[in-house]
């Protein structure tokens, strides 16, 4: 396996780093982020082509930065582009105060505080348990 990329971290705010560096470009990181994948210890890591990277995850890998709340199903956009149909009821993780939703691991998106505001009015409390239940579910 040749590494093609090395040091890439995703810092707690959900910005990503090569080395000291910020990498701002959202769609390289759209790119990478989509082809980001999970190891069973949970370790996560890039994989195009045959090379695959690790990259350090200190909190999770995706972020919910924004909310298109005027469409019907909602969507959630990443910080790194990607985008999230709200379709269907979701639960809510909190980790402490912070809350997370499950993207394509449990628990690995965490939500903006804007984001978690907006989506506040669609939640339904279950006992301990919240669940996001979007307008079209």
């Amino acid at each position: 396996m040749d590494e093609w990329i090395q040091d890439i971290t995703i810092k707690n705010d959900g910005k990503w780093y090569f080395g000291q560096a910020e990498m701002f470009r959202r769609q390289i990181l759209k790119i990478l982020a989509t082809n980001m994948h999970r190891r069973e210890d949970g370790s996560y890591y890039i994989k195009m082509g045959q090379e695959e990277n690790p990259v350090i995850v200190e909190d999770v890998p995706y972020l919910a930065s924004g909310i298109k709340d005027n469409e019907i199903p909602m969507v959630l956009v990443f910080h790194d582009l990607q985008e999230m149909v709200l379709d269907q009821e979701m639960k809510l993780i909190f980790k402490g105060e912070v809350p997370y939703i499950t993207y394509r691991h449990a628990g690995d998106t965490r939500l903006s505080r804007g984001v978690y505001w907006k989506l506040s009015q669609y939640f339904d409390c279950r006992g301990e348990d919240v669940y996001i239940v979007p307008p079209s579910a």
